[in-house]
């Protein structure tokens, strides 16, 4: 498996517009095509339905009206074959568009988790739920627009053709179709815009519920620790009333407009047929021209009522394109890199200046750094380039890692997250190498944790490593870092979940481990295993100093 670090990510677009979404997800990589056909598909099937009553009235004129068999074989023979196109051409389109639907949402789930996952970061941080959220539901949401095209399309072409047939068979007719279509689809559309906007109250409100839901979730524990359930239950509580409130002034306006647009195409079901009827009974319409009238008054229904719909659905899918462009269009929390000089640091690989002190560590260097709360945080963050540094400041194997990108610097330094994420998979799949190394297990202490997994290596880790305590997920998550190539490890208080043997087991190993290893952390145990400590805490909250031992030189190394 490749680390997160050196994996490709996709090019994501500065600022792309709502419309340049639905663009991508309906004709990018080819797509436009497969959709005009799929439409065209589409079409077919609604143009054969509105010819089957056509069909019908001519059987009854031509063929059971004048008693004649040969006509009757012949018509019913075009028929059969009306309805075999119309199946085809409804398989053609619905296979068609489900794939580029699918593979339309799987480009723009790509851009959402490429730009949550970019390694200049986001300037906003928002809640992993609400950007899951985005990346799913509203990926879909806007792929979904390829079936609104394709069957938008189909519904008109249904529509013309009912309308032409019924042209050829009366004007009056034809008339009365086009101007009700034309009424309808002016005023659906006028009333369709408070629905716009309650749609996309609807997602706003749904997503920052389904933020607290996740954020709870992988936060349990810590809720747990705290006491803090209720307050945690209380705060969901409110979310998912206000979103279960957006969602029913939503459902409304979506029953009011179904029900106007029943009501609508109701009425104008039974107009037609009356005033067929009428022109029936006066001698202008035969018998089949009756039974064709009726039942094309039968199928422009549908295609009236998907184009009737057109609005309420766009609403949705506009309000899908709007948030997952507010997302990609989100503004980078570390900017690009600037101009600065090579900078020398002597034989330091890494050479970090914060307030007045510079810590420094050279190769095969185990380096501690006591420093603690906010400080440690914002240590660890610079360090990975999750935040700019000032030039000059941050020096990696002599190159200022302000004229580096967070990748570049990235593949000299490794400097994991505290709290970084244990994958749902196996333990050899959370460490992310090509191979496990034996003795990176052994200084993590995930060789005693093996010992207690049932399957090793292989042993299901659960979601979010719920099936591993406080300690082994630690213990997984250092072996992880210990088994990244960089020649640079920060590490930020890797041992506070881990019982004081196997700490002190750690501290021998990483001092043993001949790698350039920075430790931000306060424990005396991981201290006193340092080469040299640079004290970051305030002076009236420093800790009883750790003697630190003197470096060995190569002679009494090589005797250990």
């Amino acid at each position: 498996m490749t680390a997160p670090d050196r994996a490709p990510r996709p090019e994501v677009p500065a600022a792309p517009p709502p419309a340049a979404l639905v663009r991508l997800a309906t004709s990018g990589s080819g797509r436009g095509v497969r959709l005009a056909v799929a439409g065209a598909g589409f079409a077919g099937h609604q143009v054969a339905e509105a010819l089957v009553p056509v069909l019908l009235g001519l059987v009854v004129d031509r063929a059971i009206g004048r008693g004649d068999p040969g006509a009757l074989l012949g018509l019913l023979g075009a028929l059969a074959a009306l309805f075999g196109a119309l199946i085809l051409c409804w398989r053609t389109g619905s296979r068609l568009t489900t794939g580029v639907y699918a593979y339309g949402e799987h480009e723009l789930r790509l851009l959402a988790t490429g730009r949550a996952l970019h390694p200049r970061g986001t300037a906003a941080r928002r809640p992993p739920g609400e950007v899951l959220t985005i990346a799913t539901s509203d990926a879909a949401g806007v792929s979904g627009v390829s079936w609104l095209i394709a069957e938008q399309g189909a519904a008109l072409a249904g529509l013309l053709t009912a309308t032409v047939s019924l042209l050829l068979i009366s004007w009056q007719l034809a008339a009365v179709v086009l101007a009700a279509t034309a009424v309808r689809l002016v005023a659906l559309q006028l009333l369709s815009g408070p629905l716009d906007r309650r749609v996309y109250a609807e997602q706003r409100e749904a997503a920052r519920a389904g933020a607290l839901a996740t954020d709870f979730t992988a936060g349990i524990r810590v809720l747990k620790g705290f006491g803090a359930e209720a307050a945690a239950s209380s705060r969901y509580r409110r979310a998912s009333r206000d979103s279960m409130a957006a969602a029913l002034r939503r459902v409304r306006s979506l029953a009011d407009l179904t029900a106007l647009n029943s009501a609508v195409s109701g009425a104008f079901l039974a107009g037609i047929a009356l005033l067929a009827a009428w022109h029936a009974t006066e001698g202008r319409l035969s018998v089949g021209e009756f039974v064709a009238a009726v039942g094309l008054a039968q199928v422009v229904a549908g295609p009236m009522e998907t184009l009737g719909f057109f609005g309420a659905s766009l609403a949705s899918k506009r309000g899908s394109a709007r948030r997952l462009a507010g997302l990609l269009a989100e503004p980078y929390r570390v900017t690009g890199p600037a101009s600065a000089p090579e900078q020398p640091c002597g034989t330091a690989l890494f050479a970090l200046r914060y307030g007045p002190v510079t810590i420094t560590a050279r190769p095969g260097e185990l380096v501690g750094v006591r420093a603690a709360g906010s400080t440690a945080g914002e240590l660890a963050d610079l360090a990975a380039c999750r935040v700019a540094p000032t030039p000059g400041d941050y020096v990696l194997a002599g190159r200022d890692a302000a004229a580096l990108s967070p990748d570049e610097a990235r593949r000299t330094v490794h400097a994991p997250p505290h709290d970084a994420t244990v994958f749902t998979g196996t333990v050899a799949g959370n460490l992310f190498a090509d191979g496990v190394s034996a003795r990176a297990t052994a200084a993590s202490g995930l060789d005693d944790v093996l010992t207690h997994l049932p399957d090793g290596l292989t042993s299901q880790v659960g979601e979010q490593g719920r099936f591993l305590s406080g300690g082994q997920r630690q213990r997984l998550l250092l072996a992880r870092a210990l088994h990244q190539p960089q020649p640079v490890l920060v590490l930020h208080e890797p041992t506070t979940s881990v019982d004081s043997v196997t700490e002190d087991r750690i501290a021998r190993a990483l001092r043993d481990s001949d790698r350039t290893i920075v430790l931000i952390t306060t424990s005396p145990v991981l201290l006193g295993a340092c080469h040299r400590i640079h004290d970051l805490t305030p002076p009236d909250t420093a800790p009883v100093p750790v003697p630190v031992p003197a470096p060995e030189n190569a002679t009494t190394k090589a005797a250990r």
